[in-house]
């Protein structure tokens, strides 16, 4: 298979990956009226990156980033909708800032072309998860989080960043390895490793999951007998 076409098929696969991330975060807020740990700017963040980088796609023609962002802003929106209900808030936040966001995209245009207009997208997805990382770090409560949207992300994020290097577009890169870095983040606060361990040992995932975590307890087990 030719190299642009596994470049091709990588794109696409981590746009359609995209496409699912946020889905179980929407499942659980239409399952549970709980939303703790839920960064609602995160959420409008979210929204102005999808639409960026949707536009970004747009000026370039680019298949992966069309497939990815025109589901990927639905579910953003969805997203900040569910957010303002289950967290008592005012939707007229995300509405001004959508508003006042489009001519700073047209200005970018304007003035840069799609560069300028990719490293606008670059910015605000640079941005868009530090006050969801925020607020994990404050230890609250986060059993609103969904660990699988943020799994997804990190995954997609990871592939994201590989596609950017093959097709040497730098925006991409680097907002889609710090992405991956600040997924990781949140991921490691809702579902702490050692917790995680311990429940795949005691049956969490079924046989599966114990001999997925068997490693670790031997080499703790072994460790501990060396220490004694």
């Amino acid at each position: 298979m030719p190299v642009t076409t596994l470049i091709s098929v990588l794109g696409l696969a981590a746009a359609a990956l995209g496409i699912v991330t946020g889905v179980p975060q929407i499942l659980r807020l239409l399952k549970s009226t709980d939303a703790s740990g839920l960064s609602y700017s995160s959420a409008v963040l979210g929204v102005l990156a999808s639409g960026t980088w949707l536009t970004y796609g747009l000026l370039l023609l680019d298949p992966a980033q069309l497939v990815a962002n025109v589901p990927g802003l639905g579910c953003a929106v969805v997203t900040v909708v569910l957010a303002a209900h289950r967290l008592g808030l005012r939707l007229s936040t995300a509405a001004v800032a959508t508003a006042a966001w489009v001519p700073v995209v047209a200005g970018a245009f304007a003035l840069g072309g799609v560069v300028l207009v990719g490293m606008v997208a670059t910015a605000v997805s640079l941005v868009k998860m530090l006050p969801q990382v925020r607020t994990v770090l404050r230890r609250e409560p986060l059993g609103g989080l969904s660990p699988a949207t943020f799994f997804l992300t990190q995954v997609s994020a990871t592939m994201w960043t590989v596609y950017g290097l093959a097709t040497a577009q730098t925006s991409v890169v680097v907002c889609s390895a710090v992405s991956a870095v600040l997924a990781g983040v949140v991921l490691s606060r809702r579902c702490p490793p050692l917790a995680v361990a311990r429940a795949l040992h005691y049956g969490r995932l079924g046989v599966a999951g114990r001999l997925l975590v068997r490693p670790l307890y031997l080499a703790r087990r072994a460790q501990l007998t060396l220490a004694a």
